[in-house]
């Protein structure tokens, strides 16, 4: 591989005139068009390359966007990873996936990781837990960095400055419970969620003021986890209980298919016998026909990274792009309606 030197040489050039050129600060270090093109064609016809690591040190940062998500084995977070990789690429960046686990501690330590790989930017997947061990340490250092430039964008609920590119959750699950109600249903549960979860809460409050709003006694259940293992359990304790309800709103798809599971493994008709419907949009509830209310959580990635590559162009934070109800087959109108 040609070092700087070598080009510097062939350009008839000082190695430091070569480095101005090639790292592009020949306009403030004024460098006349004929040695710029005489320090081009040399490095062209030697194959030299700049060092990325070299240019990240100049700069202060480097062609990175880290993304740190909640928890990689949900869909949910996958699909937003999806949308920052396919635009980052765009701009010659790559993404680097840091799992935190929800856990406020792990997200710290991997911020600070990439604070360290001079990343131009750092997205945030998931929404925080309110009282969580380690989430106002966490919250400190991101404010002290997005202080000191550093580029946070979050794509869900957070309590530390940062840019926020999120969806309203509140009327994500006030829409879809409207829904549910139109279709006649009147003992509607929601299931699902983590206490405290900012997404939780919000969806929550949302559910509840659609209920209130048709004078109806809301009945919230389940709040353990997110995945199909708590849906199947939670849905599985209303049957033994005799307590299974009309229509079942979960906090997310993946809840929402493991309620599924359990209803049609156990011998119950979707939606004949109950309705279910789930909040995100992914692959896997597509796969099921599940009605969902579907968010866009692949732009909502790539806007992130769009917004962190065009840094210094003046960009402006993107607005969240709309969310919409998707009808699938697990939905239909209350015998009696």
């Amino acid at each position: 591989m040609a070092t700087l030197r070598e080009v510097a040489e062939l350009a008839s050039v000082s190695v430091a005139t070569a480095s101005r050129v090639l790292n592009g600060s020949a306009q403030s270090h004024p460098v006349s068009r004929k040695v710029q093109a005489s320090v081009r064609t040399a490095a062209e016809t030697l194959g030299y390359t700049p060092s990325a690591a070299a240019q990240a040190l100049k700069q202060q940062r480097s062609k990175i966007i880290g993304v740190i998500a909640s928890d990689i084995l949900d869909p949910y977070f996958a699909e937003m990873a999806r949308g920052l990789e396919i635009e980052a690429a765009k701009f010659g960046y790559i993404t680097i996936l840091a799992n935190a686990n929800r856990d406020p501690d792990q997200e710290r330590t991997k911020f600070r990781v990439l604070r360290e790989h001079q990343a131009s930017g750092i997205v945030f997947c998931g929404s925080d837990i309110e009282g969580a061990p380690g989430t106002a340490e966490l919250a400190r250092e991101v404010n002290v960095a997005v202080r000191g430039g550093t580029r946070v964008v979050a794509l869900a609920p957070r309590g530390f400055d940062s840019t926020r590119i999120v969806i309203d959750n509140v009327a994500t699950a006030h829409e879809l419970t409207r829904y549910m109600l139109s279709l006649g249903h009147r003992k509607v549960a929601f299931m699902g969620g983590l206490p405290g979860l900012s997404a939780t809460e919000q969806r929550i409050v949302g559910y509840r003021n659609a209920m209130f709003e048709a004078q109806l006694r809301p009945n919230v259940v389940g709040l353990s986890t997110m995945n199909q293992e708590s849906g199947r359990e939670t849905v599985a304790q209303l049957v033994a209980d005799g307590l299974l309800p009309d229509a079942i709103v979960c906090t997310n798809d993946e809840v929402a298919v493991g309620v599924l599971a359990y209803l049609w493994s156990s011998g119950y008709k979707v939606p004949d016998d109950v309705s279910v419907a789930g909040i995100g949009g992914t692959r896997g509830g597509l796969v099921f026909g599940l009605t969902t209310m579907t968010l866009p959580l692949v732009e909502l990635g790539r806007l992130a990274a769009r917004y962190i590559a065009t840094e210094g162009n003046g960009s402006d934070v993107p607005a969240a792009p709309p969310f919409e109800l998707r009808v699938g087959s697990t939905t239909a109108p209350h015998p009696n309606a």
